[in-house]
């Protein structure tokens, strides 16, 4: 049973890299905005489908796609930002929780008139191609998940930590008041965090439409994974949400790859996992792993 161990964890590494490269953006909208944005696993699909149409279907190169495909994200991020959760945010911080719902469910009825609902997936040359180190199984594509992932998080690590823009977004995320009385531009801000987290999302969904497929229902399954790695490292935490999308990662890869004595658990009960995740948590620890507890009166 433990032969399969090392391969399990670098598979474990592999999904963990994408959901957190989801989750996060999620946890830095909520950390600005403490506004729960149920379409961004909507978005991360929807990134994913228009470089796929720039890459596939105009066949035009990977770099100049991913430049139009950024583009169009972002021009999406300021659409989805004016219409569907500013306006209702300023009257009731629950009201973006249904407009962003309603939101996914157009961005996935529009994908799917223009591209169908027939699984899709983007086209591998040498990438796909497994190669053996020490005797665990790794493709060049799946090193470039993980070491983008580490590459994208130090980046961020560093502007968030060292830089002016990011302790405006950390200033603003501790106390906003106080954070705009000191000069501090939430609008500008606000819409900084917002692009990255969309740029985020769809790099995540075009890493999944390269490692497995893409599909206009997808959105749901992820938006529930980021909301699952959110919660398990604490709401508005982006280093616990990273945290959680790995231990996520790696318990649903444990929980089908190990056998059990005679029983094994089938792939299709993975996606339970992220719902006992959220049930667990919020029962036993509602602010999260890494999330500290607030003192109430």
């Amino acid at each position: 049973m433990l032969d399969i161990l090392p391969q399990l964890l670098i598979n474990a590494l592999i999904t963990g890299s994408i959901y957190a490269l989801a989750s996060s953006g999620l946890a830095l909208t909520y950390g600005v905005l403490r506004i729960l944005n149920f379409a961004h696993g909507h978005i991360m699909m929807t990134g994913a489908y228009v470089f796929y149409f720039f890459a596939v279907q105009q066949q035009i190169p990977v770099a100049e796609s991913s430049i139009l495909a950024s583009l169009c994200v972002t021009f999406l991020g300021v659409v989805v930002l004016s219409v569907f959760i500013l306006p209702f945010a300023r009257g009731n911080s629950l009201l973006p929780l249904v407009t962003t719902i309603a939101l996914g469910s157009i961005l996935e009825a529009l994908v799917s008139m223009q591209f169908g609902v027939s699984v899709r997936a983007l086209p591998l040359s040498d990438a796909g191609q497994s190669l053996e180190l020490a005797g665990v199984f790794i493709t060049p594509l799946q090193l470039i998940i993980i070491a983008s992932a580490v590459i994208i998080f130090s980046l961020l690590g560093f502007a968030v930590h060292s830089t002016a823009l990011g302790r405006a977004v950390r200033a603003l995320a501790e106390h906003p008041q106080a954070a705009q009385a000191l000069g501090v531009s939430r609008a500008s801000v606000v819409f900084g965090v917002f692009t990255v987290s969309m740029l985020l999302a769809a790099y995540a969904g075009v890493l999944v439409g390269y490692e497995t497929n893409l599909q206009p229902t997808m959105g749901g399954s992820y938006s529930l994974k980021a909301f699952a790695a959110m919660i398990l490292g604490g709401l508005g935490n982006m280093w616990g949400t990273v945290a959680g999308a790995f231990i996520l990662g790696l318990v649903e890869n444990l929980s089908i790859g190990l056998d059990l004595g005679d029983y094994s658990l089938p792939a299709g009960y993975k996606d339970a996992f992220a719902y006992v995740i959220i049930l667990c948590v919020l029962l036993f620890r509602p602010q999260g792993l890494f999330g500290a507890r607030e003192r109430r009166a």
